[in-house]
């Protein structure tokens, strides 16, 4: 999985990136940098061809530019000057003329040769997730950050075998909330009163159901560790996601009460004159 940069203003270092990237192929190279430091955006990176003996589109050298802010990637290509007579090898102007076709070339090329990689959700440029996302009528807006996106994605095809289960609520909330929940059948998280149709009440104080058509899910956190984002989000998969017939309820740990001190006051107890208790 990628390191997350926490600040935008972390500027990459020269090392880190050599170190990231030296030795790959472009196109992955290019997609961990985006995703180590998501701050920078695909237009941030600039490519140079050179011509070498090695692995097409492998990486010899990646620096940061702190002027202007970009990542310069340096990557092995062919010079289309190859395939002149041997004449012409040798002009350095007509070399880097050609250059300038093969480097329009390379950027087909590379994006056709990776084309299998737009549908794995883990290696995926950050563009593509909405479309995979839309294949699998999947709402963005209740998964989080990236990283829970991509996972979720990943998981996709066996998750919807469990679709509409407890197995799959779970595994789908986990997900999102990287805490595994407690599904508790027939559960509720807090004791009801049930008034009784001979009473004079009309309806109950609070409305219950059969005991196999409810559940609880158990977070074992406190409530303070998820923000209200994240609770609308919870609230929106287990509504959709839940059986159809069921209502579902959501639990966390409780805190745990100090207990009061307790003053008792018999008949020998004095009550000062300055509301002080003598005893």
């Amino acid at each position: 999985m990628k390191t997350v940069v926490k600040k935008k203003s972390d500027i990459p270092n020269n090392e880190s990136l050599m170190s990231l990237c030296a030795g790959l192929d472009l196109y992955r190279a290019r997609n961990r940098i985006l995703r180590f430091y998501p701050h920078l955006e695909e237009k941030d990176i600039d490519v140079t061809y050179v011509d070498e003996n090695t692995r097409r589109f492998t990486v010899l050298k990646c620096t940061y530019d702190i002027r202007e802010g970009k990542v310069r990637i340096v990557a092995v290509s062919g010079n289309p000057v190859r395939h002149l007579p041997s004449n012409y090898q040798g002009d350095g102007f007509l070399c880097n003329f050609l250059m300038i076709f093969q480097h329009v070339f390379n950027d087909t090329t590379i994006k056709l040769d990776n084309m299998h990689e737009y549908f794995r959700p883990m290696e995926c440029p950050t563009s593509f997730l909405p479309v995979l996302a839309d294949w699998f009528g999947v709402r963005l807006d209740t998964l989080g950050g990236e990283k829970e996106v991509r996972l979720f994605l990943q998981y996709a095809i066996p998750l919807y075998r469990y679709r509409g289960t407890l197995i799959g609520l779970r595994l789908h909330l986990t997900i999102v909330t990287g805490i595994c929940p407690e599904i508790l059948e027939g559960e509720i998280p807090y004791s009801t009163i049930e008034i009784l149709e001979g009473s004079s009440v009309e309806s109950d104080l609070v409305e219950i159901g059969p005991e196999e058509s409810c559940f609880t899910v158990f977070f074992p956190i406190f409530r303070s560790k998820f923000d209200d984002a994240l609770m609308q989000r919870l609230s929106i998969i287990i509504q959709e996601e839940k059986p159809v017939h069921t209502r579902c309820y959501l639990s966390f740990m409780k805190p745990e009460r100090k207990s009061r001190k307790v003053t008792t006051i018999v008949s020998e107890t004095i009550i000062g004159a300055d509301g002080g208790i003598n005893f």
